[in-house]
């Protein structure tokens, strides 16, 4: 057969993954001549011989486990009648478009290294090969190559140059390799930065606080088993009740605290190793203390990902606190200046080294709803993997910027979009310095300079002033509007569609905040078909910190007089001052905002019930009262099955009327009937558990006057990110045969606004 010549080009996340050894080891082993390198479009390769067309059928089946193969294509070449087959240098010709690898959790080949007291990686905590380590956090500009990284500041020993140079080693070109003769530095020093020996095993075995240097920013770490310095860190911190994560030895033993199926292992145990938040067994005796997460019923669990985690567990716990190391309301700190001077008071011990990171990034978190992955947070380990849109074009390359909690911001050109790591709320001066940083660093990742803009029409939101201020086409997107062409976006479809937006706070175009908003539409626009009636709301977001003002608010306004004087024993808990002004606001009006909002609803609910009166984290109230339901599921599931079918039954009224061209949900008798059984002393459980099954029949009682039929049917919205609702929604969906869509990748709450964002820019700019 005669010799030919082809030159293949691959594109995706291709680098920093050991994708070049494999080629080289394929063609030795097809006897195919040639070369292959890293380019600023991916992986380029002069193929010459017999097999060409098995060698690249092989290529894209057979590819790495961390490579990704977006675009492929091959082209005929003369003959160069090379004699061998090798890897040369990288090029860069300033048109960068690779795609860069999020940071992979250590692998077990590395943990074997580490493990082995005669391998020179013994006990190192930089350990990482080509199928684990940093990759995203380190890296300033493409392509992949260690001089673009922050471990350029590591010139290799002779040793690791070997391995490095070798492309039968799984650490060729494994940018950031080293080792202890050549590699980053690990020190603990004390609050007056005076070095001890050690990694601070004794010091948290004895109840410390040490802040830790990770892998994409610092952690503030503690014996989670030890309810004292739990308490102290939560104090130091200022947390409130909010849950801090928690990183098990293993999941074995993390089995003796939560329940964990077959998915959410596979989720702990991924390369992207996320916090996974899993539900408690119930009735444990010795378990985590209350104060890991006070008030639910879950924990965020995560399992070590770097090499350093696992050394830290060779102190005699079997949980560590690992939460991220910021003040309050403030972002993510990463570098070890800033987490000595901002973290004296708090932390007793740092344990530091001198790897740079570049892009700072949270632990993502998840949850496992209706049988899929929900991102509650998308960043470490996934980030900036990019959505890829066979169907849609992104004309000119466009900025979503987001919205002002939980932020993250979007850009895309083509058929790709990548989405940032969570940034965090735009309240303060630094969250906005960060997310400028973040997103003139992002840039030169994704190789996109946006030349237009899109952003919510919120007008006091601090990025819709900087979007105001930005010389490109602009165009402004309704909040929960963004919301549904997210999810159509992922799923990478265009046609009109019906979904369910429920959330706490988005601008409405009456200027009322809404927040219960079944919309349809697309990325060219939309009708608001229903929503919940609007109620008052005392101080608007400020306000939103006291469910139970909320809800003595909602109630006043619904109920008549005879039916208010029943609820006077429930007030109880406000003083006279506060009841005065909560009337005097309804009568004037004076700062009393008009909302349908979902997320209030649900306040108002756990306020009245109790479960939580005073927000000290966003969502608070919400996540308590699911919580509380949830707990009374679970202990009927135990205790009384029949009683459990009972009480799936035994809903609560609401009213659904129409006004003008649109659906009004009511929830008068919902609340007369919630206020009846709270007066009759059914417990708080109970209550919550009907009122979310109660939600989840409205939810589709309305879908199913819209005319939903078979779907599909959009669930979007920071509220879907609550278990208990969206699974009794998923159950009566399924009951009435309709499909459903829901965000895949992207969290369903603002941290994927910024996508649907730039594709509603994208049909008008």
């Amino acid at each position: 057969m005669k010799r030919q010549a082809t030159a293949i080009y691959l594109n995706g996340i291709v680098q920093g993954v050991g994708f070049r050894p494999f080629v080289f080891k394929l063609a030795e082993e097809l006897g195919i001549f040639g070369w292959v390198n890293n380019s600023s479009h991916g992986v380029t390769i002069h193929a010459e011989g017999n097999n060409l067309d098995l060698f690249y059928q092989r290529l894209l089946k057979e590819a790495p486990p961390l490579a990704r193969i977006v675009d492929s294509r091959s082209v005929d070449r003369e003959l160069a009648h090379y004699g061998t087959f090798e890897i040369i240098e990288s090029e860069g010709d300033g048109d960068s478009d690779v795609l860069i690898s999020p940071d992979v959790a250590t692998c077990s080949d590395c943990l074997e290294d580490m493990a082995d007291p005669l391998n020179r990686y013994y006990q190192f905590p930089f350990t990482n090969c080509t199928n684990c380590g940093p990759r995203y956090t380190i890296i300033r500009d493409v392509p992949y190559d260690r001089a673009l990284t922050t471990m350029s500041e590591f010139p290799m020993c002779n040793s690791c140059a070997v391995d490095y140079k070798n492309p039968r080693d799984r650490r060729f070109h494994a940018q950031p390799v080293a080792c202890e003769t050549c590699g980053p530095r690990v020190q603990l020093c004390d609050t007056l930065g005076r070095q001890i020996p050690g990694l601070g095993i004794d010091q948290l075995a004895q109840g410390g606080i040490i802040a830790v240097k990770g892998l994409a920013g610092f952690h503030l770490v503690c014996d989670a088993r030890n309810a004292g310095a739990v308490r102290r860190l939560r104090e130091r911190k200022e947390r409130g009740a909010k849950p801090f994560a928690v990183m098990a030895r293993s999941v074995a033993k993390a089995l003796k605290e939560v329940d964990i199926c077959a998915k959410e292992e596979k989720l702990l145990r991924s390369s992207a190793a996320p916090i996974v938040v899993l539900e408690r067994k119930l009735a444990l005796k010795d378990s985590l203390p209350e104060g890991i997460a006070p008030g639910i019923h879950t924990i965020g669990i995560i399992l070590p990902y770097t090499p350093l985690h696992h050394l830290l567990f060779e102190g005699p716990y079997d949980f560590l606190v690992m939460t991220s190391a910021n003040l309050s309301g403030r972002p993510l700190i990463y570098s070890n200046e800033e987490a000595f001077d901002d973290l004296q008071g708090i932390a007793d011990y740092f344990l530091m080294h001198n790897r740079d990171i570049y892009h700072p990034c949270d632990d993502s978190v998840v949850q496992v709803i209706g049988d899929e992955t929900v991102f509650f947070r998308r960043a470490r380990g996934y980030v900036p993997l990019p959505i890829l849109m066979p169907k849609i074009q992104v004309k000119t390359p466009l900025l979503g910027v987001g919205g002002d909690l939980k932020n993250t911001f979007c850009l895309a050109s083509g058929q790709r979009a990548f989405i940032s790591q969570y940034i965090g709320d735009m309240e303060g001066y630094e969250n906005l310095q960060r997310f400028h940083q973040e997103l003139k660093s992002f840039q030169r990742v994704v190789n996109i300079t946006p030349r237009a803009i899109g952003y919510d029409k919120h007008p006091n939101y601090q990025l819709t002033r900087f979007a105001l201020e930005q010389p490109w086409p602009k165009h402004s997107v309704q909040h929960h509007h963004a919301h549904l062409v997210s999810v159509l976006g992922e799923w990478d479809r265009t046609e009109p569609t019906l979904g369910v937006i429920c959330d706490g706070t988005g601008f409405g175009e009456d200027q009322c905040i809404w927040g219960f908003e079944f919309l349809y539409g697309n990325s060219s626009g939309y009708m608001r078909k229903a929503h919940l009636e609007y109620l008052g709301l005392p101080g608007g977001d400020v306000g939103a910190k006291q469910p139970l003002r909320i809800a003595y608010s909602y109630l006043k306004t619904l109920f008549s007089n005879e039916a208010w004087e029943t609820t006077e024993c429930l007030w109880a808990p406000l003083s006279i001052l506060e009841r005065k002004v909560l009337d005097r606001q309804l009568e004037t009006g004076v700062q009393v905002f008009q909302t349908s909002s979902a997320g209030r609803l649900f306040d108002a609910v756990s306020g009245l019930l109790g479960v939580c009166t005073k927000v000290t984290y966003e969502g608070q109230a919400a996540i308590e009262l699911e919580s509380v339901g949830t707990r009374f599921l679970q202990q009927l599931s135990l205790e009384d099955v029949d009683r459990k079918r009972e009480n799936e039954q035994l809903l609560y009224s609401y009213e659904i009327r129409v006004e003008k061209t649109a659906l009004i949900l009511g929830v008068r008798s919902l609340f007369e009937e919630i206020v009846r059984d709270v007066l009759r002393g059914v417990s708080a459980g109970e209550i919550a558990y009907r009122f979310h099954q109660t939600m989840a029949k409205a939810i589709v009682d309305l879908a199913l006057r819209l005319g939903v039929s078979y779907g599909p049917f959009v669930l979007s919205g920071g509220v879907f990110q609550n278990k208990l609702l969206t699974e009794a929604v998923l159950r009566n969906c399924q009951t009435h045969g309709i499909n459903v869509l829901r965000s895949r990748v992207l969290p369903p709450g603002d941290g994927g606004l910024a996508f649907g964002q730039l594709l509603i820019a994208n049909e008008v700019l």
